[in-house]
């Protein structure tokens, strides 16, 4: 894409800014810490999946688009690979040991797709790009939570039984649950009634706004004490936000357009996703170094992808 810098550079900065508002609504005590669940659960189980399945009716896709992008597929599925890889390399170049080992390698897979690749993508990218949403999130979602929720749980003694409902729970969330419907509806060429169709995607175009001051307000609320974490999450964020990302943008350009290169990169670059401390609190690792992650990688975030989109705009 040429000037992507130029695009994405005053979009982040008006995605920081509508998490500087949630940031403010979270210390003035609008959205209280009890409060703040209630707010994910509408972003993800209501208003992210009307997103997909909006694009997916306005894109025309079907089950085809899989074999038809099975390129992009296959190079999607390389980039976690790589990043499973810079989890492991990682953890132990630092000598990480159990729990911290956990959320560094698993926070290495999972990226804020919801959050924050998604209204990015809808931003930045014309209808060639965001044509590739469902199949991003399809095989993210497949990815993250078989191998990414491995990682995140090797060595827990809960390991067994609950990893087995957190899978499940987790493939079968309702953004992926919107786009086997929303994939389903379109391969059979049945439509939604004009007016449910509008509401859908009023519904969708809500997600991007209200997602980022959501995130906002959760990043006040997390711990953001340190304890001696700065330099594991500093490697962390240069392996996943820096040099991952220039990797696969300089291998992809090779093996496919300019689009898909970027969007490739825009998925290895995104930070961890929030979900990485729940899952600490869930199987009792380390949550506060978990949390940093979380905190530190988003905040970076505003800076390390305009930088990227200048350093490859100038490649």
């Amino acid at each position: 894409m040429d000037n992507l810098f130029g695009v994405i550079g005053p979009k982040m900065i008006y995605f920081f800014l509508l998490m500087l508002i949630g940031f403010g609504v979270g210390k003035l005590g609008i959205i209280s810490r009890e409060a703040l669940p209630a707010f994910s659960g509408l972003i993800v189980k209501v208003l992210l999946p009307a997103l997909q399945i909006s694009v997916v009716f306005q894109r025309g896709a079907t089950f085809a688009i899989f074999w038809e992008e099975r390129r992009f597929v296959v190079l999607q599925l390389l980039v976690y690979v790589l990043l499973t890889v810079a989890g492991m390399l990682g953890s132990r170049l630092l000598r990480l040991k159990y729990p911290q080992r956990n959320s560094f390698r698993g926070g290495m897979i999972g990226g804020n797709v919801g959050f924050l690749l998604i209204p990015l993508i809808m931003a930045v990218f014309s209808e060639e790009g965001q044509s590739y949403l469902p199949v991003i999130v399809a095989v993210d979602t497949m990815y993250v939570w078989t191998v990414g929720l491995y990682f995140y749980t090797e060595g827990t003694q809960s390991m067994q039984g609950s990893r087995k409902t957190a899978l499940l729970r987790r493939l079968l969330s309702p953004i992926f649950c919107a786009i086997l419907i929303g994939l389903t509806l379109s391969s059979v060429h049945l439509t939604l009634p004009v007016q449910v169709k509008e509401v859908v995607d009023a519904a969708g175009t809500m997600s991007g706004t209200l997602g980022l001051m959501v995130l906002g307000v959760n990043i006040y609320y997390m711990d953001k004490h340190m304890k001696g974490n700065m330099g594991k999450v500093a490697v962390f964020i240069a392996l996943r936000q820096i040099v991952v990302p220039l990797i696969v943008y300089i291998l992809a350009r090779h093996l496919t357009g300019p689009v898909e290169a970027t969007l490739l990169m825009l998925v290895s670059a995104i930070p961890t996703m929030t979900t990485t401390g729940l899952l600490a609190i869930e199987y009792h690792t380390d949550v506060d170094f978990a949390s940093n992650l979380v905190f530190l990688s988003t905040v970076s975030s505003m800076a390390t992808i305009p930088m990227l989109a200048l350093v490859t705009s100038l490649i």
